[in-house]
């Protein structure tokens, strides 16, 4: 029988090992991890594992030079290479506890119209919980 939302962990779901990347990272290097690993979310935390923020796919899109102001392939990525995460990412992320609800998760994701909370405690990521995480949950207990 599937378990409830209400008494599902967010750390029962959550991606435990995230691909993460510091704010001095250049904006070529989280672009390169998030078409490696094939996510949308980057936890951006210090070389002391603190957590600091978060940049996504839509953060990158955002900031990467249009064709029109850099007709050269490699202008382009020279500028990507020169421009830092920090100027990207978002300072104040939506942050969840491990020991929430998958509820209250997936109340967060909605209230705030995005794909991915990040887990932690105090400083220090935990993890992190995407859209995906919840759909593959949904999946799994269907099929059963």
């Amino acid at each position: 029988m599937a378990r409830s939302f209400r008494t599902i962990r967010v750390r029962e779901v959550m991606t435990t090992r995230p691909v993460t990347v510091s704010p001095e990272d250049s904006l070529q290097h989280a672009l390169d991890l998030l078409d490696k690993y094939q996510v949308h979310e980057l936890p951006v935390v210090d070389r002391g594992g603190r957590l600091i923020g978060i940049v996504t796919d839509g953060d990158l899109k955002l900031l990467t030079p249009a064709y029109p102001l850099f007709p050269a392939q490699e202008e382009i990525r020279q500028t990507l290479r020169d421009l830092k995460v920090a100027t990207a990412m978002t300072v104040e992320p939506v942050v969840i506890s491990p020991d929430a609800t998958l509820l209250d998760a997936t109340k967060l994701l909605l209230q705030h119209s995005i794909g991915a909370l990040l887990v932690a405690e105090g400083e220090h990521l935990r993890g992190i919980l995407s859209v995906s995480d919840i759909l593959r949950l949904i999946v799994a207990q269907h099929e059963t």
